[in-house]
């Protein structure tokens, strides 16, 4: 869960979840904002943003650098927007996943638990 504002993320950067609810298995590393696959797998992957007010991001969840979804908020008028997605995709013992900003400069990212990303292995293959 994020709790803090990000404002002013360049392009290509992870966006941060301080935040850490649960972590069996201890695949999610906050210190970076990725989550290293512990077990080959299926897993289920998702994540939600949130703007700030009037200000616009371009996110995706990102695999391995490789980008597998996009989500899009467009604040304006004094409000934010919100956005989300949930993917289920194999991952091999090691391959990271993480969100990261793309495309927009200067990005602003709402905290205040509005902003998630979490993952959970579906099955072991």
């Amino acid at each position: 869960m994020k709790t803090n504002g990000q404002n002013h993320v360049g392009i290509d950067q992870n966006v941060i979840f301080e935040q850490v609810l649960t972590n069996d298995g201890g695949g999610y590393h906050p210190k970076y904002s990725v989550f290293i696959a512990p077990l080959s797998g299926v897993y289920v992957v998702s994540s939600a943003a949130l703007t700030l007010a009037n200000e616009e991001f371009h996110t995706a969840i990102v695999h391995n650098g490789n980008i597998v979804a996009r989500m899009h908020g467009q604040g304006e008028n004094g409000r934010s927007d919100q956005s989300s997605q949930t993917i289920v995709i194999k991952l091999t013992a090691g391959d990271e996943v993480a969100v990261q900003t793309i495309e927009v400069p200067n990005t602003g990212i709402a905290g205040a638990l509005y902003s998630s990303f979490s993952g959970f292995l579906l099955w072991p293959q």
